[in-house]
């Protein structure tokens, strides 16, 4: 098997992303607009439907409207409500693996608060949840009085110093 090219492979991809014509999706199929129509407006849509209104007379609305399927095909019922089903699930995708990147303690530090992102709780840690080597963790204690933190020199000093019987030749 040949070895693969990764930047030739990259070039590939772009030069096909962006000779794509315009409304084809990747699989050639023509774009529609109809799901990011729904995942738009979705809440209003479920307004409409709980006071009263069929997922039919719905997709009836949105194809005179210029909403359609597939090949051009008027929205159904059907269709809109798979539609719907398939963006709740997106949604509920998303927000488990938002859950789940809260609870990685290496990614707490790293979470920057914008309008998607809440800030990072500001408990830290255990060090149970750690993963670091326990001769990392286990820093010896600075010489009392000595309030100026270690510099690296002296921490490889110290770690050469605890672990020099491994290096002593017999």
């Amino acid at each position: 098997m040949p070895k693969l090219d990764l930047k030739r492979l990259a070039k590939d991809v772009d030069t096909l992303r962006t000779s794509r014509p315009l409304g084809i999706g990747p699989g050639g199929r023509r774009l529609t607009g109809a799901m990011a129509m729904v995942r738009d407006n979705l809440e209003a849509l479920e307004a409409l439907h709980a006071a009263g209104a069929s997922w039919v007379d719905l997709a009836a609305g949105l194809a005179a409207q210029g909403v359609t399927q597939g090949q051009g095909d008027p929205l159904t019922g059907k269709r809109l409500t798979a539609l719907i089903a398939s963006v709740k699930r997106q949604a509920a995708r998303h927000a488990a693996a938002a859950a789940r990147r809260k609870t990685r303690p290496d990614l707490r530090a790293l979470t920057v608060s914008t309008a998607r992102r809440e800030p990072p709780p500001e408990s830290t840690p255990s060090p149970a949840a750690s993963r670091l080597a326990p001769e990392l963790r286990d820093r010896p204690a600075p010489p009392p009085g000595d309030d100026a933190p270690l510099s690296e020199a002296e921490i490889r000093r110290i770690q050469a110093e605890r672990h020099s019987h491994l290096f002593k030749k017999d």
